[in-house]
């Protein structure tokens, strides 16, 4: 690429380039530098990359040249020895094979049939909450939705394990959080987080494992699990992808959901007349002790508390891409190898695309849109959006409506809403609910 055709590049610090504003606060960082165009280039000390937060550059990635793009260095590196044969760190053949054959596990169809499951564990999860009790808020959740999620994907209760995925899941955001000075040092220096995370990597391994082989000895299951196995069973999966694949997904599938609705509560417990309006759609909505799967689609409101919800804060720092080949996006030309961090949050926000964008409104997602595709992507998007879209959804709309019509949760926030500088916005700043029954 000719510099008389490059992309702005933001000024930075000497030998760390953008990496100090960066750890210092991602968000900042992330807003200032896509403030100075749709597309810039941004240095530190491991890499450099181009941050692209423009609608269209961002669809050409994804969709429109989706085949001149691979997944980058950042998230192979994250979840090497992990999910190394999953369909996340696949690339080519494996990965529309690993891809076509996890396929039936989230069509439309069988995403509504995981409706019931996930209905009675939310259920249960509320009605063991006691009047005045108090707890982490994020902490909650995730286990909250850890438990939908693996009777969802693993066909089992996990209550009492739930700190297996919860560690791992900890352990790969602390292991990639830009802050560490262990990330700068070579490979084979071992770090104290390092062994940490092999650790708690290799016990959630070993306890998916023994999921496995559980669901093997059963003639029929509808978990995902088992519709995997069955995949297995035809020679299109092997078992090790089968446990990689579930793997990945518990761990995308723990902080992602569970921090969408720690985000939810607080919003609502800022705006109580939208938390009233969600709890007179879900008195209107469910006539008896709790939701029937066909109620799930008349949530509305629900639906779009959520979408209001990931577009404010929106699970991960972006997706990473790299260029297998030369490129053109935006009408700049790129090498192979070239990397591109695209953040949703600059998108979500930009004022060119949403009135009022940093106002929590439900109400904007009724009816038509006239805004670009990619000034919205939660999940990502084109042939590798994330295939646990539509359960992922699906679970936080159920538990949120179940929340909602059972307790209120009045959220107390200490100090202002920071996030660990790493692969997902994990928050770090503390929420405390306390639990009153409706």
């Amino acid at each position: 690429m000719s510099d008389a055709q490059s992309p702005p590049k933001p000024e930075g610090t000497p030998f760390l380039g953008h990496a100090l504003e960066y750890a210092r606060d991602p968000i900042d960082a992330i807003e200032t530098f896509g403030n100075k165009g749709d597309i810039v280039e941004v240095d530190t000390p491991i890499q450099s990359f181009y941050l692209v937060t423009g609608p269209d550059m961002i669809q050409e990635i994804l969709v429109k040249k989706h085949g001149s793009f691979t997944i980058g260095p950042a998230q192979q590196e994250s979840f090497a020895g992990i999910t190394d044969n999953a369909v996340n760190m696949s690339t080519g053949e494996d990965w529309r094979r690993r891809r076509k054959a996890m396929g039936p596990a989230f069509t439309g169809d069988t995403v509504e049939a995981y409706r019931q499951r996930m209905i009675d564990e939310a259920v249960e999860s509320v009605r063991a909450w006691s009047d005045g009790e108090t707890f982490d808020l994020h902490k909650e959740m995730r286990v909250f939705t850890m438990r939908m999620l693996t009777d969802t994907l693993l066909g089992i209760d996990i209550r009492g394990d739930e700190d297996v995925v919860i560690s791992a899941s900890d352990a790969l955001i602390d292991r990639a959080n830009l802050r560490r000075i262990g990330r700068y040092l070579p490979d084979w220096v071992p770090t104290p987080t390092d062994r940490r995370f092999e650790q708690s990597v290799r016990t959630l391994d070993e306890y998916v494992e023994e999921c496995i082989q559980e669901r093997r000895g059963e003639s029929e299951g509808e978990d995902v699990c088992s519709l995997l196995l069955k995949a297995a069973d035809r020679g299109v999966l092997s078992t090790v992808e089968v446990r990689h694949n579930l793997v990945g997904l518990l761990l995308a599938g723990t902080s992602s959901p569970g921090g969408s609705l720690m985000h939810a509560w607080r919003l609502l417990d800022e705006h109580p007349s939208v938390l009233e309006s969600l709890r007179d759609e879900y008195d209107r909505v469910v006539d008896g002790d709790a939701l029937e799967p066909a109620d799930v689609d008349e949530l509305e409101l629900a639906q779009h508390v959520l979408s209001e919800t990931l577009r404010l804060y929106p699970p991960t720092v972006g997706v990473n891409r790299m260029a297998t080949e030369s490129v053109t996006v935006g009408g700049y030309e790129f090498d192979e190898g070239t990397q591109f961090i695209l953040p949703q949050w600059v998108p979500h926000r930009d004022e060119r695309f949403w009135t009022d964008p940093e106002s929590f409104d439900p109400s904007r997602w009724q009816g038509d849109f006239d805004r670009p595709q990619f000034s919205y992507f939660p999940f990502s998007g084109g042939p590798r959006f994330c295939p646990g879209k539509k359960v992922a959804r699906q679970e936080m709309v159920i538990a949120l409506a179940e929340m909602v019509g059972r307790v209120d949760l009045d959220v107390s926030v200490d100090g202002d809403i920071e996030f660990t500088p790493s692969m997902t916005l994990r928050p770090a700043t503390e929420h405390v609910a306390t639990v009153q029954r409706r």
